[in-house]
């Protein structure tokens, strides 16, 4: 496990978050020795003062955990390049970094055509934060209601890239790609898109979801319609392009997160905030919502993914302001993170379905 202690960030105006991280590798019966495939990025003043970029890469597929560390390496280093030699605004940055670092993996000895990472960045240019989103990893920020100040808002400041949007999956539709669930693949469903569920606000209790394959051939079978990598269903529509979300933090705004999958497959975006707003040190947020997510992977796979979190509290000028009390209580959230030696291995794991990334299935040869 990766721990990033609590730091203190100056944001400008009198601004300053206070954030601190969390990587946990998953808990594989299968896979005793499978390497954490996620990583994470923090760089202070990156382009200056008060210019700060988070980012966390969810790697999938046979090596994962290369194409994560590949774009952590490279997607910030690309983006620093564009804005100062090439003079570009944030957004093109942003949007061009992805692009480059996808052409430098697929030109690089990685076998990447089955392989890839999702890229989610939060930059943060004084109060102006810049979310810039590749595939399924999000960033969500929790809020005093300013009309009822005892409630909190939450709002998704990225929008998960999968084939549950109709607007992905029309795209992709576009590069001759089909979208089917594993079971409508294998005849066991009727063919339909009847997939509304509006992930962070719901829970996905299917683990059957939607996918991206070729035509009259199974392959590649991902659950996500945007990636780094995964040079093999490119031509379907999968793309490293991301999508960016601007927000201008204000006095009402008590905390930033950003997460891979493993943190949200269990849990809504509110519960997430609810659960970051019991407590006051970040680092202790942050291993309360791995535990809990953990925890509900456990009881419902028999065994978890990655998991990891960024998470910043926000403090206005003046002092960090009240939070309204939370509808849970400490004592009802598992902070502890389980040691996966103790967990017994379940046969019934292997039976189950991939619930996200790829199948990794291959083109006949």
């Amino acid at each position: 496990m990766t721990v990033q202690p609590e730091q203190t960030l100056e944001l400008g105006e009198g601004y300053k978050m206070r954030w601190a991280a969390i990587s946990q590798r998953g808990y594989y019966p299968s896979q005793a020795d499978k390497a954490n495939q996620d990583a994470f990025a923090v760089h202070v003043d990156l382009l200056g003062t008060q210019k700060h970029w988070f980012s966390v890469y969810d790697g999938h597929g046979p090596v994962g955990e290369t194409c994560s560390q590949f774009a952590r390496e490279h997607v910030p280093k690309q983006f620093v390049a564009l804005m100062k030699e090439e003079k570009m605004t944030v957004n093109d940055a942003l949007i061009q970094s992805h692009l480059k670092t996808n052409e430098m993996l697929a030109q690089s000895p990685v076998d990447d055509q089955q392989s890839g990472t999702t890229a989610i960045t939060i930059y943060l240019d004084g109060r102006t934060c810049i979310v810039s989103n590749v595939g399924d990893s999000r960033a969500m920020l929790g809020s005093i209601n300013p009309e009822k100040p005892n409630e909190i808002v939450t709002k998704a400041l990225s929008i998960d890239q999968t084939p549950y949007r109709r607007d992905e999956r029309e795209r992709v539709k576009k590069y001759g790609a089909r979208v089917m669930t594993a079971d409508q693949i294998d005849g066991l469903e009727a063919i339909h898109e009847n997939w509304d569920c509006k992930l962070g606000d719901e829970i996905d209790d299917g683990g059957d979801p939607p996918r991206i394959w070729a035509q009259d051939q199974e392959y590649p079978g991902t659950a996500f319609t945007r990636s780094i990598g995964d040079s093999l269903a490119e031509s379907l529509g999968v793309v490293a392009e991301p999508e960016i979300q601007t927000h201008t933090i204000n006095q009402y705004d008590r905390v930033l997160i950003a997460a891979s999958d493993g943190i949200f497959e269990f849990i809504t975006t509110k519960s997430c905030i609810d659960i970051a707003l019991l407590y006051s040190d970040p680092l202790e947020a942050c291993k309360a919502l791995v535990g809990e997510s953990y925890k509900l992977w456990i009881e419902r796979e028999d065994r978890t993914d990655d998991i990891t979190i960024i998470l910043g509290f926000i403090e206005p000028p003046g002092g960090a302001g009240a939070v309204p009390p939370s509808t849970q209580t400490k004592t009802e959230i598992d902070s502890g993170l389980p040691n996966a030696s103790d967990l017994h291995e379940s046969a019934e794991a292997a039976k189950k379905k991939t619930r996200r990334g790829s199948l990794n299935t291959k083109p006949p040869t």
